[in-house]
């Protein structure tokens, strides 16, 4: 039995003890706190560097185990970055390597994390100040990647991990294959898709594409522009939009187990049916109408789940 299975059959068992005597919860933290670090102590090794990078350029980071952390208060035309790795104290930093890839012609820059081994454990964790207007394509297997204040173009991808995108000016791509997704405050395009995890989308101004296989969407439009569109899927979970009343689009929605369910009025496009228990249990699952006007375009399908589509609070 190795030190790290140790490790947590002893937690297993200490918290147990912690819910039958209440006067060992006084203590419990401190006691943690010693076991965590003889068995799962950690070092550190830590790079700096400033890179030179000129407006409108792009910045590529493929990262293997680690989180992204993009910041803005900067006004020059370089990139302050600061990788992190971490490793079990027999670790060897050698081992994990930091390539930066500097290319001034094309005003374009590439950090890539690679491990020597499958058998190396450890992970990297970055942190960056950029200029507002860099363009951005950012990796990570294994991490969180987050990104605030930004006006260039957006790619982040994470395989296990979860995506925070906010106060941005242009379009969007995010996708995360076991995470949530939250984007808020932008003024560009979103594309967002999760498959095993949530998509949040706040205060959105533009076109929005989102998409899950398991998971819940949740939309919340502050103005639809009349060439607009929104298009939400979910295989297995929820959608709920939110729009204001002044809102005029064309209307697709349906729901294959689920409820149908719209706080806006609804204008229902003419059709012949009969009236009969087919019809009802269709009309409580899908919609095809127009809301104002119509002129943008809505579109939403769960498989099994609900929609709603709700109006602004307040």
């Amino acid at each position: 039995m190795n030190a790290y299975l140790k490790y947590n059959l002893f937690l297993l068992a200490f918290s147990m003890l912690l819910h039958q005597n209440p006067i060992v919860c006084a203590w419990s933290h401190n006691i943690q706190s010693k076991f965590s670090n003889i068995f799962m102590k950690q070092k550190e090794e830590t790079i700096d560097k400033k890179i030179a990078l000129k407006p409108h350029g792009t910045l590529s980071i493929e990262n293997m185990q680690g989180n992204i952390l993009i910041k803005t208060d900067w006004k020059q035309n370089s990139i302050i970055l600061k990788a992190t790795k971490q490793m079990r104290k027999k670790g060897k930093f050698e081992n994990i390597t930091i390539q930066i890839n500097e290319q001034p012609k094309k005003n374009k820059v590439i950090v890539q994390t690679s491990f020597k081994d499958k058998k190396t454990k450890g992970t990297v964790h970055y942190e960056l100040i950029i200029p507002k207007n860099i363009k951005m394509n950012l990796k990570t297997l294994y991490g969180s990647i987050k990104i605030k204040n930004v006006t260039g173009a957006t790619y982040a991808k994470t395989e296990k991990g979860n995506i925070k995108i906010f106060d941005t000016k242009g379009p969007i791509i995010a996708e995360s294959d076991n995470g949530n997704i939250e984007i808020g405050r932008t003024q560009g395009n979103i594309k967002a898709k999760a498959r095993y995890g949530n998509i949040f989308i706040t205060d959105s101004t533009k076109c929005i594409h989102g998409e899950t296989t398991s998971g819940n969407i949740i939309v919340s439009c502050k103005n639809l522009h009349s060439l607009g569109k929104i298009a939400l899927y979910a295989q297995k979970g929820n959608i709920d939009l939110c729009v204001p009343t002044t809102t005029n689009a064309d209307l697709h929605a349906r729901t294959k187990k689920g409820k149908l369910i719209s706080d806006h009025y609804i204008k229902i496009k003419p059709q012949t049916v009969k009236l009969n228990r087919q019809t009802w249990d269709r009309f409580k699952r899908e919609v095809t109408g127009t809301l104002g006007t119509g002129e943008a375009l809505i579109k939403m399908s769960a498989n099994i789940g609900n929609i709603k589509i709700s109006k602004p609070m307040g």
